[in-house]
């Protein structure tokens, strides 16, 4: 090998998309979700892929990553981790601020109690007409 065709082995090239990512030249200089993308669009247009149809194809950011928000106590922010008591009122608490008083919880107990007790207990009424058969 020449010392160019070193440098071209070595080069990692930009995906053609322009995500930001490195593209293959088995991949046609796309990188791997790009590729996926232009093969799903190509076979839902039933159409060969070739150079030019590839170029034209517009994609979405699909390189978007989604951060997830750890999962850290709503009072004094300390991570909770796996054992993070969640409450009724939709916030996770450690083990010091799981319970309604410790910290100030907004949920009102006695009415979702009084709601549940309306369901389960349906008001019986006595027959009116004593002597019906």
């Amino acid at each position: 090998m020449t010392m160019k065709q070193r440098e071209d082995v070595d080069q990692p090239k930009l995906c053609k998309a322009g995500c930001g990512f490195f593209g293959n030249s088995k991949t046609q200089n796309y990188c791997s979700v790009c590729f996926k993308a232009v093969l799903q669009k190509a076979t839902s247009k039933q159409t060969v892929i070739s150079v030019n149809v590839v170029d034209t194809i517009p994609l979405e950011n699909h390189h978007s990553v989604e951060v997830k928000k750890k999962k850290r106590c709503h009072v004094c922010n300390k991570r909770v981790g796996l054992i993070g008591f969640g409450c009724r009122c939709g916030e996770s608490f450690c083990g010091l601020h799981r319970m309604p008083e410790e910290h100030t919880c907004k949920f009102d107990f006695k009415a979702a109690g009084r709601a549940v007790l309306e369901k389960e207990n349906p008001v019986c009424v006595a027959d009116k007409l004593e002597t019906r058969i």
